[in-house]
């Protein structure tokens, strides 16, 4: 009888035993969706910046050929295409910084 009672503890113990795993496997189970959520989330925001360098490295481009247009035309009729790539450079820089710091953001 007393062999039985300590067997019926010892049971008892494990089963509340297993049910606190449970408990923290479900926990870490939760944890690593929220983190693969979250690196989804800085994958998607890497993308995003990729794309805005792309536009970047077109913009640059665009002011590269606007310059070279100096070489054979007249001067004040490249003044306002210079202007205008310069303009679009600087833009496509501030959104290239916009979009490392929503990358930034997301992985913090």
């Amino acid at each position: 009888m007393k062999n039985c009672r300590i067997l019926l503890v010892l049971i008892l113990l494990c089963l509340s035993l297993a049910g606190c795993d449970r408990g923290r496997t479900e926990e870490l189970e939760n944890r690593v969706a929220e983190l693969e959520a979250q690196l989804d989330d800085v994958r998607s925001k890497l993308d995003d910046a990729e794309s805005e360098v792309d536009n970047l490295k077109s913009a640059t481009d665009e002011l590269t050929s606007a310059v070279d247009d100096f070489d054979y035309e007249n001067w004040r009729s490249v003044v306002p295409d210079v202007q205008q790539a310069a303009g679009n450079v600087e833009s496509a820089a501030n959104d290239v910084e916009s979009a490392v710091d929503d990358a930034k953001n997301a992985a913090n």
